[in-house]
């Protein structure tokens, strides 16, 4: 009788537990809890984007355009800012690519500035990929200072802003495919004004602002609640275009 209590008791508990787990998967929870580890190194996605033949096609593309040039604003970033395009006027470039982090945006770096290319002024949108990658919150820090000190020294900015990590809908930040957890999106960008005050280069945030409400992404400027939809690019390039002038 004992035991066969005590096998009823390990298949309730065995049910539970699988509730419980699928309910956590369905909700998101587990991707913040797995976040929430994320010093502990439990497996997360990290940035291997720079051994990715079409990211390395791409920034050959990006060399061979812009090497042994002075550009008088260079954006960087990823897929939010790349899907802008080259449309922010003459003497601009846009170095963003999809999937960029502060991890493969210093393997860019050092490409563009092993082609001597130079920039007057760099707008840099990083860390809605860094919310979501392997990486503790020293090394995002230490990353974002290491692209701010190359730009300025090797590129020779005279003017560096940057923009924080973006946020996403509420239902795209509980899939770790799409977004970090916005508990996690929001220290990113808590990260990114610290370094922006450390390193004294601006901060852009209320121009940026209308693309959201409050601290979520409005669902009428997304086409899958993380990348700009045709609105949502217009109000961001216009928030650009405001900076420039």
């Amino acid at each position: 009788m004992k035991k066969l209590l005590a096998t009823i008791s390990v298949l309730l508990n065995v049910i539970v537990l699988t509730g419980i787990l699928g309910w956590a998967i369905k909700t998101g929870y587990l991707g913040r809890i797995l976040v929430m580890f994320n010093e502990t190194y439990i497996e997360l996605p990290t940035d291997t984007l720079s051994d990715n033949p079409w990211w390395e096609d791409e920034v050959k593309y990006q060399l061979e355009l812009t090497k042994q040039t002075k550009i008088d604003t260079c954006f960087f970033g990823d897929s939010i800012t790349y899907g802008l395009g080259n449309t922010m006027g003459n003497d601009t470039f846009n170095f963003a690519l999809p999937g960029m982090s502060t991890i493969s945006q210093l393997a860019q770096l050092k490409q563009l500035t092993a082609a001597q290319v130079k920039c007057n002024k760099a707008i840099i949108a990083l860390g809605t990929n860094d919310a979501i990658y392997r990486a503790t919150d020293a090394e995002f820090i230490n990353n974002m200072k290491q692209i701010i000190s190359i730009i300025r020294t090797k590129m020779n900015a005279q003017k560096v802003l940057l923009i924080p990590s973006f946020y996403s809908t509420v239902a795209a930040s509980h899939d770790l495919t799409l977004a970090g957890p916005l508990e996690r999106v929001e220290k990113i960008r808590a990260f990114t004004r610290q370094v922006a005050a450390t390193e004294k280069v601006l901060i852009v945030e209320k121009e940026i602002q209308p693309l959201y409400q409050g601290t979520v992404l409005k669902e009428n400027v997304t086409k899958d609640g993380v990348h700009l939809n045709s609105e949502g690019r217009i109000i961001y390039r216009g928030a650009l275009l405001k900076i420039l002038r």
